[in-house]
């Protein structure tokens, strides 16, 4: 299970833009440093603080720490704001400047109130954090740097060390590193990130060319995706000016060379100057020397902005322990048991909405009561060949009989060939290759299989089927089916080929006896399953919450299968869902030979599968969920367990983890809209209208 994320719901996201200059916009016609460096509102919540029971005895710590903090908020810090997130709603909501300046004013503001009332919350928690030494860590760190331009830098912005400070009152033992690190990286990786979209404009490569010509294969969510609080201390922004082999885990574009980084950075460094974000002193004639980007005045405000952030994100942190400790097993049963009654109430009577509600089910978004019959497939589709489409098409406009046109069916599918597709997942360019060599084979995404400290793991995919250029006719297909379903979940895969199948004959129309009833004209649509198979588990080894446990063998076969999906299947709505298709005991918008192979498989329950056929191919049905609840009440996980709330993998861990997020979230929504409201108040913060008068004023203009 992930780490919590009820940080991103309560967090304000205030930083100022990293992507200047994206937007093209032009309303700023003044080159005067001045007018933007003019203050447009000023917070300080000290004095306010010594009326507060809570923290009246640190109020004029507080005072002393906001003097060290960019307590002003300047114009500058609005129009890139606006640069980064206001002109969307200008643009595309069709908000009035004034209202969006307003209102980004706003958030600039409630920010700095809650990177005050953090500092508040840790002074009055701790008894050695206070101002003296929050001063003394900055002149030691001062004093202790070797390199004069970031001593400098480092004196003139001294809310770096406030707030870098702060962020370590808070460090765990168990923890790799500290805050102020992950949010350095952070910064340097959006600013690389920024740099490459930059150069990407200025690479030309005949490779990139003849790629686009090869449509490139579905990859499974979470590709590449490092975990939420990776970092690390070996990354560097690579500009051009410095050598890419001294910058770390970063890893340049396809095609980069020293002269198409220099291009992109001279392109971010002119926008940084058209918003007059570069430092210059016209008495002096000087301007910032720009060779190392983490020696301008510009970054230490960004990474100001965000260690601020990470304070704010640190704090609500902080208040875990008020939600957690309301989470016992008595809540949580209490809890499960409430959502099953809702459950039950919306889906008992009406199966219809329960049918809906599958196609929304989600992570997080558990059905906990359920109605038998139901369930989800995973759909491996084996499709016509481009000629064997067209032959098919033939037949159709011929004109055969129904009959006919099946046999013609049947012949077309016998031909069809099984193809590893993942070859455009095999590639000279570095950011399309997801291949590795492992005893003489190529296999994928080794980053994102098994343990690793930098990538989040692939859910549902096993990644040891190695790519296979062999074509397979349907028989051979199966048998790789089986043989590697059965490997990776560690149990037999038995099957046959269905008698109704092979007994079908369609050539005598006047038999038909592909009917059930000749007089009713009913199709007989088990005639068009050609294989039945079946992952035998032992009855211990099926439960509704091993769905998401990684060491059950429930989840090991259909993480075989999922990987076998992205192989060889060519229907689109199959990739990354959350369970497949799913598939009620009713009449569905299926086609009709899918539709009967579905209900059976469902029938039979999980690792029960079938072979099909309809006008696109061969379909590969695998069940890969019931909802099997005769003998539970409708109860789907047969409760919630207190013991396996901390076992990762487990269905009572992920409802745990679900309701303690949405509880987390709750409460620091809560919290925040409280300081918000007593804070931001005239005692507080002040406001200059005139300062920014000119923005306002932007809709008279337009």
């Amino acid at each position: 299970m992930k780490k919590h994320t009820f940080k991103k719901a309560a967090a304000l996201f205030l930083g100022i833009a990293l992507t200047v200059g994206a937007t093209g916009c032009g309303f700023i016609t003044t080159d005067n440093q001045a007018d933007l460096g003019q203050t447009v509102a000023t917070v300080d919540i000290s004095g306010k603080l010594a009326s507060d029971a809570k923290y009246k005895n640190v109020a004029g710590e507080v005072g002393t720490i906001v003097d060290k903090l960019s307590k002003d908020v300047t114009k500058r810090d609005l129009i890139s704001y606006y640069l980064s997130t206001g002109y969307n709603y200008v643009e595309q909501y069709g908000y009035s400047y004034e209202d969006t300046f307003n209102m980004l004013l706003d958030g600039l503001v409630s920010r700095e109130i809650m990177i005050q009332y953090a500092v508040a919350y840790y002074l009055n928690k701790y008894e050695n954090v206070t101002a003296a030494a929050c001063q003394k860590f900055i002149d030691d760190t001062i004093a202790a740097e070797k390199d004069a331009k970031t001593k400098a830098l480092l004196s003139e912005h001294q809310e770096v060390l406030v707030l870098k400070y702060f962020l370590s009152v808070e460090e765990k033992e168990d923890e790799k590193g500290n805050s102020y690190d992950k949010a350095v990286y952070t910064l340097k990786k959006t600013l690389n990130d920024s740099l490459d979209s930059l150069e990407e404009s200025y690479i030309t490569a005949a490779e990139e060319e003849e790629e686009a010509e090869e449509e490139a294969r579905t990859l499974p969510t979470g590709v590449d995706t490092e975990k939420e609080d990776y970092y690390t201390n070996n990354y560097n922004i690579y500009t051009g000016r410095n050598v890419n082999t001294d910058c770390g885990e970063y890893e340049v574009l396809d095609g980069s060379t020293r002269t198409s980084r220099q291009k992109a950075y001279n392109a971010f460094l002119t926008n940084l100057q058209a918003y007059n974000l570069i430092n210059v002193d016209k008495k002096k004639g000087e301007v910032e020397d720009t060779q190392d980007i983490t020696k301008l005045h510009y970054y230490y405000v960004e990474l100001a902005s965000i260690l601020g952030q990470s304070l704010i994100n640190q704090y609500f942190e902080s208040l875990e322990n008020e939600v957690s400790g309301k989470l016992d097993a008595t809540y949580m049963a209490e809890k499960y048991n409430e959502t099953k009654a809702q459950n039950e109430e919306d889906y008992a009577k009406d199966p219809t909405a329960f049918a809906s509600a599958l196609d929304s089910a989600a992570e997080g978004n558990y059905l906990l009561y359920g109605l038998d019959g139901y369930g989800y497939v995973y759909n491996i589709l084996i499709p016509f060949s481009t000629e064997q489409n067209i032959r098919y098409t033939e037949a159709k406009n011929r004109g055969l009989k129904e009959g006919e046109l099946f046999a013609r069916r049947r012949e077309l599918t016998q031909k069809v060939e099984a193809i590893d597709l993942r070859d455009t997942w095999i590639s000279e360019h570095e950011h399309a290759n997801y291949a590795y060599e492992k005893d003489g084979k190529t296999y994928f995404f080794k980053d994102n299989l098994g343990e690793n400290s930098k990538y989040e793991q692939l859910d549902h995919y096993a990644g040891n089927y190695a790519y296979d250029e062999t074509k397979y006719l349907i028989d051979g297909f199966i048998g790789k089916f089986n043989a590697y379903v059965s490997q990776e979940a560690g149990v037999t895969v038995t099957g046959d080929v269905c008698d109704a199948y092979t007994n079908a004959d369609f050539t005598d129309a006047e038999s038909a006896n592909y009917y059930k009833n000749t007089t009713t004209g009913k199709i007989d649509y088990s005639k068009f399953t050609y294989y039945m198979g079946q992952v035998n588990f032992a009855t211990e080894d099926v439960k509704a919450s091993d769905y998401f446990n990684r060491e059950s063998k429930q989840y090991k076969a259909l993480s075989a299968v999922n990987e076998l999906l992205f192989a060889y299947g060519t229907d689109p709505g199959a990739f990354n869902s959350y369970m497949g298709y799913s598939v009620s005991p009713y009449t569905t918008n299926y086609v009709k030979e899918f539709e009967w192979a579905a209900h059976e498989v469902v029938k039979a329950g999980v690792g029960s599968y079938a072979v099909c056929e309809t006008d696109y191919g061969w379909h590969l049905l695998y069940c890969s969920f019931k909802y099997d609840t005769y003998n539970t009440d409708g109860d789907v996980y047969g409760g919630y367990v207190e013991a396996d709330k901390d076992k990762e993998g487990t269905f009572s861990n992920l409802f745990y983890e679900t309701i303690k997020e949405a509880a987390y979230n709750n409460h620091a929504t809560e919290e925040q809209n409280r300081v918000i409201k007593e804070y931001n108040v005239g005692a507080c913060v002040e406001r200059f209208e005139k300062a920014y008068k000119d923005l306002l004023e932007m809709d008279k203009k337009s």
